[in-house]
């Protein structure tokens, strides 16, 4: 058996799974396949081990019941106390699901266990669980084989499955589906298993595809809400296992929509503001805060509202001491400089004007964390809908919007209130302010060592692409396309002498892109989508984005870990 993984989305992925030289995409649906139930033609097989043909899985016997047919039907069964123990092999497999699909705290550990070193990069297969509506949460808990135990269970018992749940075939009037099943004219449970097959395969196509553009989370958030054990399942995967699917999470994702409660706790989110916490400092000249609201478009920059607050804040003359700081659910604050970066400028969310409890202690919480670490001269609360839960935990505040920021009185108290307030900027603010600016974005994207790209340096170009040389070296480029700073090979060897975001290979020179085989260890910072320095023994070797984990370069032996840039 020979499994590549192909295209990642967090824990989920799709690969080729080769078995005896018949391939198959992944995830799959491995269909029981015996004289009463005849799997799909074409399809990826599951069969007994005494039964089994060339290019299809083999699953040993269960000894709770000793039929050879009705073992094939119930390889569930195996993890129970009636089985023996699955011998170690080429599928990373999650034993006693039948007993874990009542306890969702087991469910998920069962899962951070799953997804632990050597497994990691195993098929991994579930039996039992697969029913539709569950496949997507499956498959996002890094779940890549499933087996058709559940859609012959639902036949056998009446149940017409969906991709939104199970319904009673026999209180249909009309059938919901037009799969050739359903549009027979006939109704019994040959007719019923035909159905929840298609609809099973259905939904993995589905969730292959959202896999391959990087949108299944929003796929896993509408399909929970069809089953309570779903939703204990995806809230306790953010809150127990947020380290596991954080180092699966890349750093530049799709656009999203951010429409439901779990939205909140989506792990690149909680990354953005844990990194916000951890990593960021703000601009060295900026002396006064400002606090305004979001925007419908992105970068905010390119709106309506916020360019006339840009232009009351050129018209004051204070401009390059003041700090814009976006106030915006689910990702709590934007500091202008970072509005570029993923998730800031690629997510999308319901405006209702109503701020639930969730949300406004969320921003509670952020802004009581910025002015606390950041200190500045003045803070100025300039909102609309936030500004109720914000102003509550201010108490040195000016409130300029009085709830209506847009309106050209609340623009002309902003001005007036930065005039009075703020010094007039030196000629060396107005220079250095761009310098501030990228030096917070480098902490941002690299952590504290990223301010070394900015010593001695100076930004030039025209926002969004700005280009940070030292003499005549270009160190790194920020693009509007791609929202974050890329690095050249000068920029690398910065990096390098500080031993972060670094890829450790032999010596050699890379030809082409870096294969996972060439890699000794990764930065445990490197996430999917950084930009990292190839390096041997702190020389730089190369730049370019990672493509793999840290954990899943250092267990590899193929696969593509770095994208070469450039090379020495």
């Amino acid at each position: 058996m020979h499994f590549e993984i192909i295209d990642r989305d967090g824990l989920a992925r799709t690969g080729i799974l080769e078995v005896l030289g018949a391939k198959h995409r992944t995830p799959a649906i491995a269909f029981v396949d015996s004289p009463r139930f005849p799997a799909p033609e074409g399809a990826l097989k599951v069969e007994s081990t005494t039964h089994g043909t060339q290019g299809h899985l083999s699953l040993g016997p269960s000894e709770f019941i000793s039929s050879p047919v009705e073992a094939d039907l119930r390889p569930g069964f195996r993890g129970s106390k009636y089985a023996p123990e699955a011998p170690a092999g080429e599928m990373a497999v999650i034993e006693g699901i039948a007993s874990l699909m009542l306890d969702s705290r087991e469910f998920v550990a069962a899962i951070g266990r799953l997804k632990a070193c050597p497994d990691l990069l195993k098929p991994a297969y579930c039996s039992v669980a697969g029913l539709p509506h569950r496949l997507a949460l499956l498959a996002y808990c890094g779940i890549d084989l499933f087996d058709s135990v559940p859609l012959i269970m639902a036949a056998e018992t009446g149940t017409y499955l969906t991709n939104t749940g199970r319904l009673d075939y026999s209180r249909l009037k009309e059938l919901p589906c037009s799969c050739p099943a359903c549009h027979s004219g006939r109704r019994g449970k040959d007719e019923l298993l035909r159905h929840n097959y298609t609809v099973a395969e259905n939904e993995i196509r589905l969730i292959r595809h959202s896999i391959e553009h990087g949108t299944l989370r929003e796929l896993v958030e509408a399909r929970v809400r069809s089953d309570p054990w779903l939703v204990q399942n995806l809230r306790l995967m953010d809150l127990d296992q947020y380290d596991l699917q954080e180092l699966h999470a890349p750093v530049k994702g799709t656009p999203f929509h951010a429409g439901s409660k779990e939205s909140l706790s989506r792990p690149d989110v909680v990354r953005w503001r844990k990194r916000l916490a951890e990593r960021y400092a703000k601009p060295h000249r900026a002396r006064a805060l400002l606090l305004i609201p979001c925007s419908a478009k992105k970068p905010y920059s390119m709106s309506k509202s916020h360019a006339r607050f840009r232009e009351a804040l050129i018209s004051s003359g204070r401009y390059e001491l003041v700090h814009e700081v976006i106030v915006t659910s689910p990702l709590g604050l934007v500091p202008r400089e970072l509005e570029l970066f993923y998730p800031a400028k690629d997510y999308d969310i319901p405006v209702t004007g109503h701020w639930d409890r969730d949300e406004k202690r969320m921003a509670e919480d952020m802004v009581s964390w910025l002015v606390g670490s950041q200190k500045y001269d003045l803070v100025i609360s300039h909102l609309g809908d936030e500004r109720e839960p914000v102003n509550s935990v201010l108490s040195d505040f000016v409130d300029t919007s009085m709830g209506n920021p847009g309106s050209r009185e609340s623009l002309n108290r902003l001005e007036e209130t930065l005039r009075e307030r703020l010094p007039t900027p030196s000629e060396e603010d107005r220079r250095a302010r761009d310098v501030d600016d990228m030096r917070s974005m480098c902490r941002y994207q690299f952590g504290p060592a990223g301010e070394a790209l900015c010593e001695g340096a100076g930004v030039y170009g025209r926002w969004p692409n700005l280009k940070i040389s030292r003499g005549r070296e270009q160190l790194a480029m920020l693009t509007g396309d791609r929202g974050m700073l890329s690095l050249t090979l000068d920029g690398g060897k910065v990096l390098a002498e500080k031993e972060a975001y670094c890829v450790e290979i032999g010596d050699f020179i890379p030809k082409g892109n870096l294969f996972a085989i060439g890699v000794e260890k990764a930065d445990g910072s490197v996430r999917i989508g950084d930009d990292v320095v190839v390096v041997h023994e702190k020389d730089a070797r190369a730049v370019g984005v990672a493509r793999m984990t840290p954990r899943e370069m250092e267990l590899a032996e193929r696969g593509e870990a770095v994208h070469i840039r450039h090379a020495v």
